[in-house]
Protein backbone atom coordinates (compact mmCIF):
# COMPACT_ATOMS: atom_id res chain seq x y z
CA UNK A 1 0.00 0.00 0.00
CA UNK A 2 2.61 2.35 1.08
CA UNK A 3 4.51 1.29 -2.05
CA UNK A 4 1.45 2.71 -4.36
CA UNK A 5 1.30 6.06 -2.57
CA UNK A 6 4.52 6.89 -3.19
CA UNK A 7 4.30 5.54 -6.73
CA UNK A 8 0.93 8.23 -7.21
CA UNK A 9 2.75 10.90 -5.45
CA UNK A 10 5.75 10.56 -7.69
CA UNK A 11 3.66 10.02 -10.57
CA UNK A 12 2.14 13.47 -9.84
CA UNK A 13 4.92 15.45 -8.97
CA UNK A 14 6.65 14.60 -12.12
CA UNK A 15 3.47 15.41 -14.02
CA UNK A 16 3.21 18.28 -12.32
CA UNK A 17 7.07 19.37 -13.25
CA UNK A 18 6.68 18.62 -16.60
CA UNK A 19 3.07 20.48 -17.16
CA UNK A 20 5.20 23.69 -16.01
CA UNK A 21 8.05 22.91 -18.54
CA UNK A 22 5.54 22.52 -20.81
CA UNK A 23 4.18 25.49 -19.68
CA UNK A 24 7.00 27.63 -19.95
CA UNK A 25 8.11 26.23 -23.59
CA UNK A 26 4.14 26.81 -24.39
CA UNK A 27 4.07 30.44 -23.36
CA UNK A 28 7.23 31.11 -26.34
CA UNK A 29 4.82 29.52 -28.74
CA UNK A 30 3.08 31.12 -30.93
CA UNK A 31 -0.40 31.06 -31.44
CA UNK A 32 -1.21 30.88 -27.96
CA UNK A 33 -3.83 28.53 -28.48
CA UNK A 34 -1.32 25.65 -28.42
CA UNK A 35 -0.19 26.07 -25.33
CA UNK A 36 -2.79 23.80 -23.51
CA UNK A 37 -1.73 21.49 -26.02
CA UNK A 38 1.74 21.25 -24.47
CA UNK A 39 1.05 21.61 -20.99
CA UNK A 40 -1.41 19.32 -20.55
CA UNK A 41 -1.76 15.49 -21.53
CA UNK A 42 2.16 14.75 -22.84
CA UNK A 43 3.47 16.20 -19.96
CA UNK A 44 1.30 14.05 -17.74
CA UNK A 45 1.89 11.37 -19.57
CA UNK A 46 5.99 11.71 -19.82
CA UNK A 47 6.03 12.24 -16.11
CA UNK A 48 3.73 8.86 -15.37
CA UNK A 49 5.86 6.79 -17.80
CA UNK A 50 8.88 8.02 -16.08
CA UNK A 51 8.09 6.96 -12.79
CA UNK A 52 6.32 3.56 -13.83
CA UNK A 53 9.65 2.76 -15.26
CA UNK A 54 11.71 3.68 -12.71
CA UNK A 55 9.32 1.71 -9.92
CA UNK A 56 7.86 -1.00 -11.63
CA UNK A 57 9.97 -1.77 -15.34
CA UNK A 58 10.27 -1.44 -18.42
CA UNK A 59 7.39 -3.88 -19.45
CA UNK A 60 4.83 -2.09 -17.31
CA UNK A 61 5.88 1.45 -19.17
CA UNK A 62 5.70 -0.52 -22.71
CA UNK A 63 2.16 -1.45 -21.52
CA UNK A 64 1.27 2.16 -20.53
CA UNK A 65 3.13 3.47 -23.61
CA UNK A 66 0.60 1.20 -25.79
CA UNK A 67 -2.89 2.03 -24.08
CA UNK A 68 -1.60 5.65 -24.70
CA UNK A 69 -0.86 5.65 -28.30
CA UNK A 70 -4.47 3.84 -28.80
CA UNK A 71 -6.24 6.39 -26.96
CA UNK A 72 -4.12 9.16 -28.69
CA UNK A 73 -5.21 7.70 -32.06
CA UNK A 74 -8.98 7.50 -30.84
CA UNK A 75 -8.70 11.23 -29.84
CA UNK A 76 -7.34 12.18 -32.93
CA UNK A 77 -9.83 10.32 -34.84
CA UNK A 78 -13.22 12.03 -31.76
CA UNK A 79 -12.06 15.60 -32.71
CA UNK A 80 -12.13 15.06 -36.20
CA UNK A 81 -15.52 13.52 -35.58
CA UNK A 82 -17.24 15.98 -33.21
CA UNK A 83 -17.10 19.38 -34.30
CA UNK A 84 -19.42 18.65 -37.42
CA UNK A 85 -21.51 16.77 -35.14
CA UNK A 86 -21.47 19.79 -33.00
CA UNK A 87 -23.67 21.94 -35.72
CA UNK A 88 -25.85 18.87 -36.61
CA UNK A 89 -26.60 17.58 -32.98
CA UNK A 90 -26.14 19.81 -30.49
CA UNK A 91 -23.45 19.60 -27.65
CA UNK A 92 -25.37 16.73 -25.29
CA UNK A 93 -25.53 14.24 -28.58
CA UNK A 94 -22.34 15.00 -30.24
CA UNK A 95 -20.33 14.11 -27.49
CA UNK A 96 -22.06 11.36 -26.25
CA UNK A 97 -21.39 10.20 -29.93
CA UNK A 98 -17.50 11.03 -30.35
CA UNK A 99 -17.42 9.66 -27.13
CA UNK A 100 -19.03 6.13 -28.28
CA UNK A 101 -16.70 6.57 -31.55
CA UNK A 102 -13.62 7.14 -28.92
CA UNK A 103 -13.98 3.74 -27.39
CA UNK A 104 -15.07 1.94 -30.59
CA UNK A 105 -11.41 3.67 -32.17
CA UNK A 106 -9.45 3.11 -28.64
CA UNK A 107 -10.63 -0.66 -28.92
CA UNK A 108 -9.61 -1.02 -32.48
CA UNK A 109 -6.34 0.74 -32.36
CA UNK A 110 -5.09 -1.15 -28.78
CA UNK A 111 -6.20 -4.75 -30.88
CA UNK A 112 -4.38 -3.73 -34.24
CA UNK A 113 -1.56 -1.95 -33.28
CA UNK A 114 1.24 -3.87 -32.52
CA UNK A 115 2.35 -4.32 -28.73
CA UNK A 116 5.48 -3.42 -27.89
Amino acid sequence: MARQIVEVALKALAGGLFVLGFAVLAEMMTPKRLAGVFSAGPSVALGSLLVTAALIGQADMRAAADGMRAGAIAFFVYCLVVPPLLKAWGVWRAALAGLTVWVVTAGAAFLLLPQS
